[in-house]
């Protein structure tokens, strides 16, 4: 691999949110870009960083040069017959990688880790983080999840909205957000980020749909540095958020001391008082924040922005999430992010994906 790849190459040394694309391909997979071209138009659309996902391959991984102004943490899109899930933060070849890079598309997992919990469970000891990808989208060959066994105590993250060029995704995608708010009010705490999915700049011969746009979504990471390691712990902290044009900030304050996106303020009584503000929305808009997958408090998006502020009381017993949501005159997601906890954490008896497949039939904010 490239040296260039090291998680723990710093890029920038200061801390910041940092925008980038967590699912994107090359001509390693179905891309049409080589790696160095997709780092290219990375650049061109002013990303921080990129994730290459090939399917069932990290061939991409040694094509980089030394010195790359752009961050490129390395991935792979596990592409079964059950659905796909990226692996994020390998830096070279892993005994688990063996049946899957069988020169087929969708292989049969085998052996010790014959089943995704299997293998998601052999990754994540290895330190790296699962996603599961558009965990809802219809199609054949399979892109939704299909394999109701997995356990959710081994994913870390979900992408909660995929390539918005894909016609299905209008549904698909707040469908996957209603499915993620009905884990957090189980009590998980998966990561929520976003994905473009990027396989090449123009539609194929005869499909008709809008182009591709590598960094749309965008997913944004408040990280301590500019680097694969630093971008990653982010992740594991939650403390990220999903864009398709708008910046957000989100903040709460208790006991005189200011949390961020992601931040758990435990068990505490008395008041919390939340700011938020919305800049460089792309269109017409309403901001929102949401309290346990429930709208509770709402401002116009005017000029492209917004600013809010609501206040709570918080009790030791009780336990809640908040997370601002962004959306479009149709209920398309412009910004969502990830939750502010306050309370003890929820805890589920259940562990399977299927216990929770009836979440996505409405929509939620």
């Amino acid at each position: 691999m490239s040296q260039s790849l090291s998680l723990l190459k710093v890029l920038n040394p200061q801390a910041g949110w940092y925008r980038g694309d967590f699912h994107a391909h090359t001509n390693y997979s179905d891309g049409v870009h080589t790696p160095v071209q997709l780092v290219e138009v990375a650049r061109a659309e002013g990303l921080d960083f990129i994730t290459i996902t090939d399917h069932n391959t990290i061939d991409a991984f040694s094509k980089f040069g030394e010195e790359p102004t752009l961050l490129i943490i390395p991935g792979l899109e596990v592409t079964l017959k059950e659905g796909h899930f990226n692996v994020f933060g390998m830096e070279g070849w892993l005994d688990w990688m063996e049946p899957i890079f069988t020169g087929q598309n969708t292989p049969e997992l085998t052996g010790i880790y014959g089943t995704t919990t299997a293998l998601m469970r052999r990754t994540s000891s290895q330190g790296l983080l699962n996603s599961i990808n558009h965990p809802l989208l219809p199609w054949e060959p399979p892109l939704e999840w299909r394999d109701g066994a997995t356990d959710l105590r081994y994913l870390d993250c979900l992408e909660i909205w995929n390539d918005p060029s894909w016609p299905d995704n209008v549904q698909a995608n707040p469908k996957a957000v209603a499915l993620w708010t009905d884990w957090l009010n189980a009590g998980y705490r998966i990561t929520a980020i976003g994905g473009s999915d990027y396989h090449q700049p123009v539609p194929e011969p005869g499909q008709d749909k809008p182009p591709e746009r590598l960094g749309l979504p965008s997913t944004y990471v408040y990280a301590e540095r500019l680097s694969g390691a630093a971008i990653l712990e982010g992740l594991r902290r939650r403390r990220a958020y999903v864009s398709m044009g708008a910046r957000v900030t989100f903040q709460a304050q208790a006991d005189h001391t200011t949390h961020e996106i992601g931040a758990d303020l435990g068990e505490l009584s008395g008041a919390i008082d939340f700011k938020a503000t919305v800049t460089d929305c792309p269109s017409s808009a309403r901001a929102q924040i949401v309290k346990n997958g429930h709208v509770i408090f709402e401002v116009p998006v005017e000029g492209g922005q917004a600013s809010l502020r609501y206040s709570a009381d918080a009790m030791t017993t009780h336990s809640d999430w908040y997370r601002l949501h962004v959306a479009d005159q149709d209920g398309q997601m412009l910004a969502m992010t990830n939750p502010i906890f306050v309370g003890p954490r929820r805890r589920s008896d259940s562990h399977t994906y299927g216990d929770y497949a009836g979440a996505a039939s409405g929509k939620q904010p």
